[in-house]
């Protein structure tokens, strides 16, 4: 591995969840041998917070410079993960894998050194072997298209309160800001996995927990019940899609009987809003994916817990800092802007494809103003 290293001249670190106790070995490692640390979702806690050299997630719900930096370098080291999506691995460098499970080797993309060990213990061995290095270009494009991702990223968050409906956007940037630094964030799958891997920010103290996996919805609140009795005491704090909130709403019996302090944020778009997305991808007319909500706070009310409605971009920021602050279980029932879409950092020819045929088909179909509303709503992602 280190022979390896100290031969290329470019490398780039990509980090899972067997980083989870490797914090500081890994940014120890990437600093020496100045090399972008990109991440999986399940990396972005380990690796985000503290690390200079940061530059992002790669993926359908990622953004920064890790695809770029995955891209355009001699050696990708693989640390602790089984990031799925094969479309976003190169295919034209050197590739080596570190795994405490030999099952994971070489199970994602083609290999060249594999190596079975705990990550830390490994990359703490590798350490003093490797040549120190000055950070190169390698190293400083891949941060300065991180810091473009966020001033873009940015965009809905400064004029959120300015804008005529809530973006879903502004709405986790300010539950971010406003959580304590060791909260625990729970996310529903869907779009809420987008806004929580852009917008929740890791610290050294918090958690952000999801399934990350295919078709698996409604697991925030569960998730937020169950940290609310492992660690009493700190912040529960569940993503949830209205669809999966709806599909466990009794379980808000359970949050009431048990008075489990859970801050329960319903992102209400009356949409399935990531099959909307899929469907869109795949170039057809999205159908089935639409529904009336009730009243979610209202609901969270006649149940004894307490519910906060939000309509209104200029109240976000005051109904979340009361929301956060009661005592005890609380929904707050966002009704967020259903046209808001997030691109990843890599946008195939076919993912464009289907969109444009998605949208040509809907405003065929006399859709148009759908068609209007996604294309104004969206403009600032240009």
């Amino acid at each position: 591995m280190a022979d390896l290293i100290n031969r290329a001249k470019t490398v780039t670190v990509f980090g899972g969840d067997g980083c989870r106790f490797a914090h500081d070995e890994v940014v120890a490692l990437a600093t020496k041998i100045g090399a972008p640390v990109g991440y999986a979702y399940r990396g972005k806690q380990w690796l985000e917070w503290e690390n200079p050299n940061a530059v992002g997630m790669s993926g359908l719900l990622g953004w920064g410079g890790a695809y770029e930096a995955m891209h355009h370098c001699d050696l990708l080291i693989l640390l602790g993960t089984s990031f799925p999506f094969a479309d976003f691995y190169p295919t034209d460098c050197t590739i080596a894998q570190i795994d405490s499970r030999g099952t994971m080797l070489g199970r994602r993309a083609r290999v060249d050194l594999a190596l079975v060990g705990d990550v830390r213990d490994t990359v703490a061995a590798v350490l003093p072997l490797v040549d120190a290095r000055e950070p190169g270009r390698h190293l400083t494009h891949a941060l300065h298209i991180t810091k473009d991702w966020r001033e873009r990223m940015g965009h809905y968050v400064t004029r959120g309160s300015r804008l005529k409906q809530i973006r879903p956007e502004y709405l986790v940037s300010t539950l971010d800001e406003l959580a304590s630094d060791d909260a625990v964030f729970t996310v529903d799958t869907g779009t809420a996995c987008i806004w929580a891997a852009r917008y929740v920010t890791a610290k050294a103290g918090r958690n952000i927990l999801g399934s990350f996996n295919w078709a698996t919805m409604a697991n925030a609140m569960p998730y937020a019940m169950g940290s609310a009795i492992a660690v009493p005491g700190r912040q529960a704090i569940a993503l949830c899609g209205d669809g999966g909130l709806s599909m466990l709403m009794g379980d808000l019996l359970t949050v009431a009987e048990r008075q489990l302090p859970v801050k329960l944020v319903v992102l209400n778009n009356s949409h399935l809003d990531f099959v909307h997305i899929e469907m869109m991808e795949a170039g057809i007319e999205p159908f089935g994916t639409t529904f009336k909500n009730p009243k979610f706070a209202a609901v969270a009310d006649a149940v004894g817990i307490a519910g906060f409605r939000l309509e209104n971009p200029n109240d976000v920021r005051s109904t979340v800092d009361q929301f956060l602050a009661t005592p005890g279980p609380a929904l707050l029932d966002a009704v967020v802007d259903p046209h808001a879409l997030s691109l990843p950092p890599h946008i195939t020819l076919g993912m464009a494809e289907g969109f444009s045929l998605s949208l040509a088909k809907q405003a065929i179909h006399g859709n148009l103003d759908d068609v209007i509303d996604t294309a104004e709503g969206n403009i600032l992602l240009a």
